[in-house]
């Protein structure tokens, strides 16, 4: 493939005695390495998208629910059954909320991948010790932090496993021609569409490799074109890409910059430092890159492509996330960062034949790298789990406060940034059949706003349906503190009864009890998030400041098995009649928009009325329903 002059020489009768401890070392050293580096990563607990997995069991009643779980598209329109439903399904099913055996899941499927890549490199170079400088230089790579520490991005991890397991195949096909390791590179390319959408790349690597270094097998890759382009086909039919978001596509200008971005990322982390230390670093990644594509040019010549090659793989399977210009994250390396840890083995092997000034060089570099990433991995691991363990702490104690005081809601202060964007945001109370947990009003201040991801307003009780609450001894209140929740329901009763009149919020929330005096008398119980209104049926809202606002309406419509016709909605406000509006069945959810009435701007509160023009039953319910509805907001 590349030469015999990359083969290592044969050994002497003496050496050969020891080959087979040194070379068990060289394939245990990398993965001890990882355990080390990223230790902290193994105790970590749930945090952020982990609870919307966690959550699926919530939904999995049958084989049809099993297969929607598995199957539809979620998160952004992806479709993970393997590294993401399948494994928290089947984890949370056998082990609860443990997250550990989660955790060593994680860390022994990257210690396979890193004996995998080991293995790849030493039948791609025909070196050992490229091998165990290729499994040691992606190890430490500081776009393996999210991996080994959060459970949601195991997807990058399994990814690996299929995309080196199916590439492990295709050298020994190229090698022998048997077919049944052709057969077995296809089984684990198929099993890795299960993964990550980022698995469609596979054929490109498979056709790279064959076109530049066994040219003979490169009609052979062809075929795997063909999964792919019906993946992707599917695909985007079932979930078309994103309009606009963090997770739109752009195919501009910006192109160029995200992937320098990414390839410093690679070579000197995410977070170079802003000190003395931060100018050598990027110093550093002037040298590495340099000395890189110097190498790979060099080897060109000489026409060795194996360097190419590598330098393809960091390209290819880098390109799908290049147009992710609002959502550039260092997790995306964790695949392209594969191919440039065999390069840099590769040229550190060729470079040790070279003369002493070479061999420091190379050494040197190589040393200054796996500082800069060590410090970094070493830095952020302890962070990420420290994040999760206090997002345990707080999930915990409200699940406890909720044994305690099952009857009402719980309201948390003291909530900053991580933790609501870690945990909060995310309802991982629902694991614990907790629902009506709130942040104190004024929270939002202490929050990192991230509109394009949500909104905090969202989960901050308003003060006057607070106020209320508290006057009706219908909450618990806790102070979230670095070692466990504290009770201040006292202190916060004093200060709402002390406090001025409460406002009536701009807001109305129909399904949270705790505003329910805003509503009259006709409606139903809340259920579900929601509450369902009879034929007629009113409530109060917070005034409107402008002429330009309008009046929001969000709620939530039944599965109906057959057609019907729209239900008329009516809408008054302070007995004035807003432009009726036709609701559609068939759809989860419906939206509406009414502009306010002139003379409605500058009162302090508004009466809205609700009519439909007809109600139903539905299944067993007897009782008359209008529609359902979830939010009602001025804005």
């Amino acid at each position: 493939m590349s030469g015999p002059d990359a083969r290592e020489p044969s050994a002497s009768a003496g050496a050969a005695g020891l080959r087979p401890i040194a070379d068990f070392a060289l394939w245990l050293i990398p993965p001890l390495l990882c355990c080390a580096v990223y230790w902290p990563g193994l105790w970590a607990w749930f945090q952020a998208d982990d609870f919307a997995w966690l959550a699926l069991r919530l939904d999995v009643h049958d084989w049809h629910s099993l297969m929607r779980a598995l199957f539809a598209p979620m998160a952004q329109g992806t479709i993970r059954p393997l590294s993401e439903r399948a494994f928290f399904l089947v984890f949370e099913s056998l082990f609860g909320l443990n997250a550990l055996p989660f955790r060593i899941c994680v860390f022994l499927t990257q210690c396979a991948n890193l004996t995998l890549l080991a293995a790849v490199t030493r039948r791609l170079t025909g070196s050992r010790a490229a091998g165990f400088w290729a499994a040691v230089l992606w190890a430490v790579n500081s776009s393996l932090v999210s991996s080994m520490v959060w459970s949601s991005v195991f997807n990058q991890v399994l990814c690996a496993f299929f995309l080196l397991g199916a590439f492990w195949f295709l050298l020994r096909y190229v090698e022998t021609g048997r077919k049944s390791d052709y057969l077995w590179q296809w089984a684990l390319f198929l099993l890795g569409f299960g993964a990550l959408e980022v698995n469609v790349v596979y054929p490109g690597l498979a056709a790279a490799y064959t076109f530049l270094l066994a040219r003979k097998r490169f009609r052979a890759t062809l075929p795997l074109f063909i999964p792919s382009a019906a993946f992707t086909l599917v695909h985007g039919m079932v979930a078309p890409a994103h309009a606009a978001g963090p997770y739109a596509l752009h195919f501009d200008r910006a192109l160029p910059g995200t992937f320098v971005t990414y390839w410093q990322w690679a070579l000197i982390s995410e977070y170079p430092s802003t000190s003395f230390y931060g100018r050598m670093e990027f110093g550093l990644f002037a040298i590495l890159t340099v000395a890189l594509l110097a190498f790979a040019a060099i080897r060109a010549l000489h026409r060795d492509w194996i360097p190419s090659f590598c330098l393809a793989w960091f390209v290819i399977v880098l390109a799908p996330v290049l147009p992710l210009r609002d959502h550039v994250s260092n997790y995306y390396l964790t695949l392209p960062a594969i191919g440039l840890a065999v390069l840099g083995a590769y040229a550190l092997v060729r470079t040790w034949r070279q003369p002493m000034l070479c061999k420091l060089a190379a050494v040197t570099a190589a040393a200054a790298y796996m500082t800069v990433m060590v410090r970094f991995d070493r830095t952020l691991t302890p962070w990420w789990a420290r994040r999760s363990r206090a997002v345990e702490r707080m999930v915990l104690g409200v699940a406890r406060g909720h044994q305690l005081h099952p009857d009402k809601a719980i309201v948390l202060d003291g909530v900053d940034s991580q933790l609501f964007w870690a945990g909060i945001f995310h309802h991982p109370f629902r694991l614990y059949g907790v629902a009506n947990v709130y942040l104190t009003p004024g929270s939002e201040a202490h929050i990192e706003a991230h509109d394009a991801t949500g909104q905090v307003s969202d989960f901050i009780l308003p003060n006057g349906p607070a106020v209320y609450a508290a006057k009706g001894d219908r909450l618990v209140v806790y102070r979230v503190g670095s070692k466990r929740l504290k009770a201040i329901t006292s202190s916060f009763e004093q200060a709402a009864i002390a406090g001025p009149t409460p406002v009536v919020p701009r807001k109305v929330d129909a399904g949270n009890p705790l505003m329910g005096y805003l509503l009259g008398p006709e409606w139903y119980p809340p259920e579900n998030g929601a509450r369902w209104m009879p034929r007629r049926a009113t409530l109060r809202i917070g005034g409107s400041g402008s002429a330009s606002e309008r009046l929001y309406v969000e709620g939530f419509l039944p599965v109906v098995q057959l057609p019907q016709p729209p239900i008329s909605l009516r809408v008054t406000v302070d007995n004035v009649d807003l432009p009726e509006t036709s609701i559609q069945l068939g759809e989860n959810r419906f939206s509406v928009a009414f502009p306010l009435p002139n003379e409605a701007v500058g009162k302090r509160e508004h009466l809205i009325g609700l009519e439909v023009g007809r109600t139903s039953h539905y299944g067993t319910d007897v009782r008359e329903l209008g529609l359902n509805f979830g939010t009602f907001e001025i804005r």
